[in-house]
């Protein structure tokens, strides 16, 4: 039975690891951050749209997005329309 929850344990402890170093972003709170500093919108709208642009770019792609260095007319184009149309899903009613 002991030997049971120590690799119950272990598994937990390896799942938890991979999930912070692994599977977090690394640019959701910056990108929140940025949001926020626009003046216009609560941390709640700030958030959701973090969330929603999260779920159309990867962590290299957002980084490139606040950087400002995207290079094709169509992803900036792309960008441009997700973060209208998050921007119109997160508005508070």
């Amino acid at each position: 039975m002991g030997k049971v929850f120590l690799w119950i344990s272990a598994v937990l402890l390896l799942v938890f690891t991979m999930k912070t170093q692994y599977l977090t972003s690394k640019t959701w709170e910056p990108f929140k951050q940025g949001c926020m500093a626009g003046g216009s919108a609560t941390e709640e709208q700030c958030s959701c749209l973090s969330d929603y642009v999260h779920k159309h770019f990867s962590d290299r792609e957002v980084e490139q997005i606040m950087a400002g260095t995207l290079q094709s007319e169509a992803m900036q184009q792309k960008v441009e329309s997700i973060v209208r149309v998050g921007s119109r899903e997160c508005k508070a009613p």
